[in-house]
């Protein structure tokens, strides 16, 4: 396994077992379920089919990370008393061969301590553990899924009666529960015609969902459904489109979050490292550029400081661009750091398409970065051709031998070789048709087939092996018009809207092609670029991040890479950046009531949202520790977020030097509200190394405050000046400059004036404004400090 999974100290832990992965391999040979090909690393490679593969602890992963609960992948030998006795969740996903020792470890921790215990799929533990008085491993014939039971929290006409949940012929858990137990879904055998729940065939097989007070028993193997279908492991094609097929694999997901803190868990979401700060998603762009010389997508792009990723075919490889084509796109997306030019990777050319298996991809790769002349970061699939396992093993052998590439994007449609296996009734039309294939993506709704947004690990499972890879991937949509956009953004499971629904965090891909952005034959002769711009709107205003996906990719090893150790109370954590770069930006989201926090005699006063705190930046090795408190403060404070033109990476009140410190990454001239601030003070501010400047607060009071009576304004009694008064913002009005076309890190430090020469410092920026500023809330202007 990779060397950042094991125990590091987090209170969850998913559980891997190297012998149950030993003895699925010898069974999957026994049963004639092995694939061997020849591996791009020169040797014979013996690939585990179906539920043989053991992906289920990758997608338990999957969820954690999702949820933003920091969380250990832990193999069975290292299960030891320590890394148990602070753990609060452990979760098996389809272990059934662990040793008698880790189960006797196991009950013991559930016996003394408050843990809760999450299990699913094959399970050899004791059926009293989990809640049951039997249970029974039995093949099913064909899929498997759940039917919620009136009094769980998925039951009534807001939900399908029937959720596909385990794939077919895996094995499934026929169980009886304990007296007090409490069964929230039978399990149910799908047969016949799988359009969806009303055209099903379906058979109650018994229990599906058994939970006690502690423990949650998933009576099927979704885990390894999820965590085959991510990868393009297992076909879903039969299933995928039952129901809400853009999301179907978040509701599953959602389900579990949902089972996870009923079980009393929910207070694991109270303090938590949040992967993409304040932001309530993602949107990354990745654009394909097939040659043609339409920059009014890139343009819009630049001209509103929206990042998005670019990917340019190869000239010396593709058959639709020429060097000439290639040499202008990359000089246009090269002028920016908050865009991205990225590799086309191509997956069409050729039978089998020579750059998706063996050193074709790796070779195609480094190819391109001597033609197109940037060092490639991530990739974007041209075309649906793709073989299983032989292009996950091309995966492996790029990232083992190109150290900067975050990963690609590549599990969404496809135009499938699985296993060697041709089919002369499959067969894809157009210039990159013409080759037999074993199965073809249906896209008549949407072509991100796993229906899981949120960037992942592919994992290389062998006969050998289990060993996710370095690199990053996902699904995406492409060309998605208004409604598709909408759809997607909403995230919603149910099929009725009033309920909650929606899984965190979603990470929304969409690829647009330049090309189309004024073609006619699209929107009704408007072309593309209102999509896009209705895109980006809507992702501005359901608070998401817009990201490149280098960037995406960066953020999301950042996050992994950082340990994070929470006290039981919540209030004290520690965050270690184990790894050998700087990472910066991150944001610490707290529930729990505080009044300020403490990085050891320095306040951190980036608060925004209310909870949501700026990490200072941590170097390799370095380790910071922050306490939060009930003192109340009365210095400066920036609630402001971050935002897509200034991103606060340090902000800190320095009591020994009287002094406020912020540090923000910023591009072109951005505004920075710092709040907290004496309404009758002055404050010295510089930036940099630029001249001082002094600065009074500005007081704004909106609309609403101006016309309603002051009489019977009920404000604060003991107001201070962090107080929040509604309608009224007291706050220094910055307006900090950045580079014209790039990001970068520039330092705000800022004084309060002693009161005569904070006197001394009103009058003269009051003299210097003029009786006419132009705004109709009032200003008063700054004036060059007298140091």
């Amino acid at each position: 396994m990779n060397a950042w999974r094991g125990p590091r100290g987090h209170r969850i832990v998913v559980l891997f077992s190297e012998a149950s992965r030993a003895a699925y391999a010898r069974e999957a040979a026994e049963r004639n379920q092995t694939y061997r090909f020849d591996s791009a690393f020169g040797e014979e490679r013996t690939w585990l089919k179906g539920e043989y593969a053991y992906l289920a602890p990758n997608a338990a992963g999957l969820l954690l990370a999702r949820c933003n609960l920091k969380h250990d992948l832990v193999e069975e030998a290292s299960l030891e008393e320590s890394v148990l006795a602070d753990c609060r969740a452990l979760l098996i996903p389809n272990a059934a061969h662990l040793a008698d020792t880790t189960i006797a470890r196991i009950t013991q921790w559930l016996s003394r301590t408050q843990g809760r215990l999450i299990v699913s799929g094959k399970t050899n533990l004791p059926p009293a553990l989990l809640g049951l008085h039997s249970i029974e491993s039995v093949q099913a014939e064909g899929y498997t899924g759940w039917q919620w039971l009136e009094g769980s929290p998925f039951s009534g006409p807001a939900w399908e009666p029937l959720y596909v949940s385990g794939y077919a012929g895996h094995r499934v858990q026929r169980v009886a529960p304990s007296p007090g137990s409490r069964v929230l879904a039978d399990l149910m055998a799908f047969a016949g015609d799988l359009s969806n729940a009303e055209t099903v065939v379906s058979r109650r097989i018994g229990p599906g969902i058994v939970t006690t007070d502690r423990t949650v028993f998933i009576a099927n193997q979704v885990f390894e459904l999820i965590g085959g279908m991510m990868q393009a492991h297992l076909n879903v094609e039969p299933v995928r489109h039952w129901a809400n097929p853009t999301h179907w694999g978040d509701t599953l997901l959602f389900f579990i979050r949902r089972l996870l803190r009923d079980v009393g868990l929910a207070d694991l979401w109270s303090t938590r490292l949040r992967a993409f700060g304040t932001y309530d998603g993602v949107l990354s762009f990745r654009h394909d550029v097939h040659g043609m010389r339409d920059y009014t997508m890139l343009d819009y792009q630049l001209q509103n400081l929206i990042p998005g990723s670019y990917d340019i075919e190869d000239p010396g490889f593709s058959t639709n661009i020429t060097e000439p084509m290639a040499k202008d796109w990359v000089a246009r997306t090269t002028r920016n750091n908050f865009i991205e030019p990225a590799l086309h990777n191509d997956s069409s050319i050729g039978d089998p398409p020579t750059a998706i298996h063996g050193t074709g991809l790796f070779t195609h790769l480094i190819n391109a970065e001597k033609s197109l002349g940037f060092t490639v970061c991530t990739c974007g699939r041209h075309a649906g051709g793709h073989m299983h396992p032989e292009t996950l093993d091309a995966m492996d052998y790029l990232y083992a031998n190109h150290e900067s590439v975050l990963g690609m994007c590549t599990f969404c449609y496809y135009h499938m070789i699985e296993y060697g296996v041709r089919d002369p009734n499959a067969m894809v039309e157009g210039a990159i048709g013409g080759k037999e294939l074993t199965y073809i993506t249906d896209l008549r709704r949407t072509i991100a087939t796993p229906g899981i947004w949120y960037p992942f690990h592919p994992v290389v499972t062998t006969d050998a092996e289990w060993r996710p890879l370095r690199g990053w991937d996902r699904t995406h949509e492409y060309d998605a018009a208004y409604e598709l956009v909408e759809t997607i953004f909403g995230g919603h499971s149910a099929r009725q809207r009033g309920v909650e629904d929606v899984l965190e965090n979603g990470v929304y891909s969409f690829q647009y092609h330049p090309e189309l952005a004024r073609d006619p034959s699209v929107n009704d002769g408007k072309g593309s670029l209102d999509y896009v711009r209705y895109c980006i709107n809507l992702a501005e205003r359901s608070n998401y991040w817009i990201a490149t996906q280098r960037d995406l990719y960066q953020r999301m090893a950042d996050y992994e890479d950082l340990v994070v150790l929470t006290s039981e109370d919540g209030m004290s954590v520690t965050v270690r950046n184990p790894s050998a770069r700087r990472i910066a930006g991150m944001v610490l989201e707290q529930k729990r009531p505080f009044a300020s926090v403490w990085q050891d005699e320095d306040e951190l006063v980036h608060v925004a949202a209310g909870g949501f705190v700026t990490l200072p930046p941590l170097a390799p090795g370095a380790e910071v520790s922050l306490k939060f408190s009930d003192r109340d403060q009365d210095e400066p404070l920036l609630r402001q977020p971050s935002n897509k033109g200034i991103v606060v990476l340090d902000a800190r009140r320095i009591a020994a030097e009287g002094e406020t410190r912020i540090t923000v990454s910023v591009c072109r001239a951005q505004p920075l509200c710092v709040e907290g601030v004496d309404p009758l003070g002055a404050y010295r501010v510089q930036v940099d190394d630029e001249p001082a400047r002094y600065f009074a607060p500005r007081i704004v009071r909106t609309i609403q405050a101006q016309l309603s009576n002051s009489k019977t304004r009920k404000d604060a009694e003991k107001a201070t000046l962090r107080t929040k008064l509604e309608g009224i913002t007291t706050f220094l009005d910055l307006m900090i400059q950045g580079d014209e076309n790039d990001f970068v890190e520039r330092t705000i430090r800022i004084t309060r004036l002693p009161a005569e020469r904070a006197e001394k410092a009103r009058v003269a920026m009051l003299a210097a404004t003029p009786k006419k500023t132009g705004r109709v809330t009032p200003t008063i202007e700054s004036v060059p400090a007298e140091d």
